[in-house]
């Protein structure tokens, strides 16, 4: 009888150990939707309400009352979006993120982000100007991973930016690029930090701005997914031009 080969058994050994590792995952992936689930249902209510109460349509507030339920309305936002990256994140680690190309707008993308954001964007009484193209800019992507990268440019952009300041976005082609630049009047970037916003959990010259530190790492993975990059321009204390740029196919 013939002694088992010990590459085999390490060969057995490391597929269990890979196949136990797959499953872990599967059950982490399930277990952030569920929790993002639970939490968006009764936030969503929250928002819902607080936007009936801002609106005066149960009844007139004066600002003193306004005031704390923008609040609310405000951080229940910032909650929703901090567990879809949560979940977004999970799913990127997992190596659960595949893209879905079809002919998408690229200015009909950012238009999206902005209508998701306004609220937010309001709340700071930030103004936000686009500068589309002339023409509309079509190509291969996944919109909803695009929405999603823009999204979070813009929510950092916003986050960033001082009360009644004012972001713009500008989208340009040129024969082989699109060109989608997000300019805010925050604080602006260290040149040497600028790497580490990239970097999950890091926030650079975050300050005491709140924040988890997933938002511009999730942006970036979808836009390399699209064979794009972003990156960053400005002088520390005079506002940041975050820069996306795409290649007018999919790479």
């Amino acid at each position: 009888m013939t002694n088992p080969d010990p590459r085999d058994e390490r060969i057995a050994e490391l597929e269990a150990r890979l196949i136990d590792a797959e499953i872990r995952l599967q059950r982490q992936e399930e277990f952030f939707q569920m929790a993002v689930h639970d939490l968006r249902s009764p936030l969503s209510a929250i928002v819902v309400y607080a936007e009936l109460l801002m609106n005066r349509v149960m009844g007139d507030l004066d600002n003193r009352q306004l005031e704390p339920i923008r609040t609310i309305h405000r951080n229940c936002n910032n909650l929703i979006r901090m567990a879809e990256d949560v979940l977004a994140s999970a799913r990127v680690r997992a190596g659960a993120v595949s893209p879905r190309f079809v002919a998408v707008e690229i200015t009909d993308c950012v238009r999206e982000a902005i209508r998701s954001l306004q609220g937010l964007a309001d709340a700071k009484q930030v103004k936000i100007r686009l500068t589309p193209p002339p023409d509309p800019i079509q190509r291969k992507a996944d919109q909803d991973f695009l929405n999603r990268a823009f999204s979070n440019v813009l929510g950092n952009a916003i986050k960033f930016s001082p009360h009644g300041g004012e972001i713009r976005i500008d989208l340009s082609t040129d024969e082989n690029q699109i060109r989608i630049a997000f300019t805010d009047q925050g604080p602006g970037i260290s040149p040497d930090k600028r790497d580490e916003v990239f970097q999950k959990f890091r926030r650079g010259d975050a300050g005491n701005v709140a924040g988890h530190g997933l938002g511009l790492s999730i942006a970036q993975y979808f836009i390399d997914l699209h064979g794009g990059r972003i990156l960053i321009e400005g002088v520390r204390g005079r506002g940041s031009t975050f820069l996306v740029g795409l290649p007018m196919d999919p790479a």
